[in-house]
């Protein structure tokens, strides 16, 4: 497992055609353009670019493969990059209204900064908004060390 993942790294610094000097996965993932990736997507930086890119997930129990009873659609990987220069703000949001803005329910101009409430009782993720009106929504393991990589 180790090694297919030093492998998967490797291949991604030779795509990038540099070293990716941080990565963390987040584990859900959202935009504005109506793209939601429930499992998350792989977030990773490469020299003042930001990359993510999602994976297909076999359902599985205790490691073990689960067909699913109903037939699923088929899996459309998805990827994207930004310029850290690019980043306008970031805000932590209530994960529950940047599922309504990817699902097109919401408007971004309707989220606001959560109350000390939601914080600690509700889901978050962190809203990050490009100069071009782009919004991406990451629910992130480590949202001080993410503000850091965008120099925030």
């Amino acid at each position: 497992m180790e090694d297919d993942a030093q492998a998967f790294i490797e291949e991604l610094q030779e795509r990038r055609g540099a070293t990716i000097t941080w990565r963390t996965y987040a584990t859900w993932y959202g935009n504005n353009r109506s793209i939601l990736r429930e499992f998350g997507v792989f977030l990773y930086r490469v020299q003042d670019t930001l990359y993510f890119e999602d994976f297909e997930r076999s359902p599985s129990m205790f490691g073990i493969k689960i067909q699913p009873k109903k037939k699923k659609e088929p899996f459309i990987k998805y990827e994207g990059s930004f310029a850290i220069e690019e980043v306008s703000r970031t805000l932590p949001v209530l994960k529950t209204h940047a599922a309504q803005v990817a699902a097109g329910n919401r408007n971004k101009q309707e989220l606001y900064s959560p109350r000390l409430f939601d914080k600690i009782f509700r889901q978050m993720v962190e809203m990050v908004e490009l100069k071009n009106g782009t919004v991406h929504f990451f629910e992130l393991m480590d949202r001080k060390q993410f503000l850091q990589e965008l120099g925030k």
